[in-house]
């Protein structure tokens, strides 16, 4: 499964999945339903995707079609009904991609690229449980929509669920720009929701680290906050913990690493230039002895002149 570097995220929520009475999964934003598959092997009663890009969709319903716990719904998610425009994503070369599909507008980078629009239908989290398209009242609700979430957020209504996690940045400078909300706007929606702490798993470069009610976050770095509503924060609090360890150790063993190619890298750098000072030394006394063999010429040459 291709969780785009969000194995940990994933693994958290599956933790929690265990220890929640309520078990259905909503996947905003399920690309090709990785995260939903994850979420099934760690025992969701039932995932409903939601994924408006269309090749996404018809991958998802092949994946998922003899599977009765999945329910796919073919729309993006707002805050209100309606119709949106999907920019489609590309690698710089022109080559689709299946993630990075935004309803934004966004300039095109040097990781990403966005080669054209369809039009989409836009549903409301709201609207789907007014309907029964899915349920009231659900374990976990996993937001991933290129910079869309806060929209999603407010468009919740009635829809109550024990875990929100919601995509987060500052600034991704090389794909998808300033991202349109900030932390303490969303943590102002959710804490209305009873939302009153969150874990903010933070991805800098090859770093994954954990924060706790903390959602700054610097420029080029990515992550995601996950939302625990209050009646479940002590019950899950032990798997943020070990979340929290299992972060910290792969970063130790991570930096240890590092640390000591950097060593290695040195002593190279250090025998190298060792090298360069012996050899810089050889050609000074080769120098040395050619001007001294010029000058004992020359006084030869003057003593045997007439």
């Amino acid at each position: 499964m291709d969780l785009y570097g969000q194995e940990r995220e994933a693994r958290l929520l599956a933790a929690f999945l265990s220890r929640l009475e309520h078990r259905t999964v909503i996947d905003v934003g399920a690309e090709r339903g990785a995260f939903a598959e994850a979420m099934l092997q760690a025992g969701a009663d039932a995932v409903h995707v939601l994924e408006p890009e269309p090749d996404n969709v018809g991958f998802l319903s092949d994946r998922f079609g003899d599977d009765p716990r999945v329910a796919v719904h073919d729309c993006a998610a707002s805050d209100v009904d309606g119709q949106l425009l999907l920019h489609r994503s590309a690698s710089p070369d022109g080559e689709p991609l299946p993630f990075g599909h935004t309803v934004l507008e966004r300039s095109n980078t040097d990781e990403i690229a966005w080669y054209g629009a369809v039009g989409v239908p836009a549903r409301s989290l709201a609207s789907l449980v007014e309907s029964e398209e899915i349920p009231a009242r659900v374990g976990v609700v996993k937001i991933d929509t290129e910079g869309h979430d806060f929209a999603v957020v407010s468009g919740m209504g009635g829809l109550d669920a024990d875990v929100v996690m919601v995509e987060h940045w500052t600034d991704l400078p090389h794909s998808l720009g300033v991202c349109p909300w900030s932390t303490n706007e969303m943590v102002s929606a959710l804490s209305a929701r009873g939302f009153s702490h969150f874990a903010f798993v933070v991805h800098h470069r090859e770093f994954v680290f954990l924060k706790w009610d903390d959602g700054d976050v610097q420029a080029g770095a990515m992550g995601n906050l996950v939302f625990l509503h209050d009646r479940v924060v002590t019950q899950l609090a032990f798997d943020v913990l070990d979340c929290a360890s299992a972060l910290a150790e792969s970063a130790v063993e991570l930096a240890t690493v590092q640390a000591s190619a950097a060593a290695e890298r040195m002593a190279v750098i250090d025998e190298l230039r060792l090298d360069r000072d012996v050899q810089a030394k050889a050609a000074v006394d080769r120098l040395e002895s050619i001007e001294a063999l010029t000058r004992e010429l020359q006084e030869r040459e003057s003593a045997t002149s007439p």
